[in-house]
């Protein structure tokens, strides 16, 4: 059993709890934050949204597709991990930018959306280290010599 893909698994799995646990809270108006207190600011400002589409939802679909691969490769049925990292950049990217919103914008902090933030960089880091010890590959022209 890939130990990597294992953890890419968990990792999802508990990203997409936090992120519908965010969903199902934002649309009640109000989540409650224990350690930073910044949840109600962060959550129902206008970066919360694109398109109409609240991001945690986003997030939700991110999570969910990593770990369907990511449960797929596990069984055998498909190969799919190698899939993973160009979305697993693109919401690298975006939690940058949004936690970077929530320091400088809107000076608050959502406790639950760090919590995605280290999740969606973990799983960016997993798979971009499978990545990295492929060899790259060589031109067929180059092997012809």
């Amino acid at each position: 059993m890939n130990k990597r893909v294992m953890a890419i698994a968990l990792i999802a799995f508990l990203g997409m709890v936090d992120t519908f646990y965010i969903s199902i809270m934002r649309s009640q108006g109000s989540v409650l934050c224990h350690v930073t207190h910044g949840c109600n600011e962060v959550l129902l400002s206008r970066f919360s949204v694109f398109a109409g589409v609240p991001i945690s939802l986003f997030g939700l679909a991110f999570y969910l597709a990593v770990f369907s691969c990511a449960v797929l490769d596990l069984t055998g049925t498909a190969k799919l991990m190698r899939f993973v990292f160009l979305p697993a950049t693109a919401a690298f990217l975006m939690s940058l930018l949004l936690t970077g919103i929530q320091a400088f914008v809107l000076r608050s902090f959502c406790e639950y959306c760090l919590a995605s933030a280290v999740l969606v960089t973990s799983i960016f880091i997993l798979s971009a280290s499978k990545r990295l010890r492929e060899p790259l590959p060589v031109a067929a022209s180059a092997s012809r010599g």
